[in-house]
């Protein structure tokens, strides 16, 4: 194939990138086929033609286009709701459904999920009313650490510390103002995750 039409590397890369979006994965070179009305033999030729020109990679299997490219290095987390950095809240109103990006060098392996800061209680550690912050699902954390502790049916986001002499854990306040945030001191919490980034506004 001597000539390549622009409008059909255009037609094929827009059903490729369209195709990825609604199954995570690219389309065979069969089903390119079928929806653009092309031959099996001009979808693979243009195909290693455009692999040949950068314009798009193909190994003879996998499509991977510069939009799908930018996708999978990317990581994305369901906003999974509103967390307390106050007064604990019932753990059933943390729950959305909207997902938002990350990139993939900024998480380690494990599950994610992003929650919606409410209130003013952790400032001094750079959460402030309304920032997202991303949480590492885990049951357990080290002192020092932003947790997610739930007591009972409540949730909140603090700074996770023991106090060995009286056995108790201390859920510290990271805000000055202690008569209205003050410390939260509990005999047992379970962690439902560890705070590892902030996104916020400026």
């Amino acid at each position: 194939m001597r000539y390549l039409s622009d409008e059909t590397m255009r037609r094929l890369i827009a059903f490729v990138d369209e195709y990825y979006n609604e199954n995570s994965y690219s389309p065979t070179i069969v089903v390119i086929s079928r929806n653009l009305s092309l031959a099996v033999g001009t979808v693979h030729k243009y195909l290693h033609r455009m692999n040949e020109m950068n314009i798009l990679r193909f190994d003879g299997r996998h499509i991977i286009t510069p939009y799908i490219e930018e996708l999978q290095g990317r990581f994305h987390a369901p906003v999974s709701g509103d967390i307390s950095c106050g007064t604990p809240v019932y753990a059933e109103e943390l729950l959305y459904g909207e997902e938002f990006p990350l990139p993939s060098d900024y998480i380690q392996n494990g599950e994610y999920f992003w929650l919606r800061a409410k209130g003013k209680s952790m400032i001094n550690a750079g959460i402030d009313n309304g920032d997202l912050v991303l949480i590492r699902r885990q049951n357990s954390a080290d002192e020092g650490d932003i947790v997610v502790a739930l007591i009972e049916d409540s949730a909140t986001l603090k700074t996770y510390t023991i106090d060995r002499k009286n056995r108790k854990i201390v859920l510290l306040s990271e805000n000055d103002d202690k008569e209205n945030y003050p410390n939260q001191v509990y005999d047992s919490i379970i962690i439902q995750g560890v705070a590892e980034h902030v996104l916020k506004e400026l």
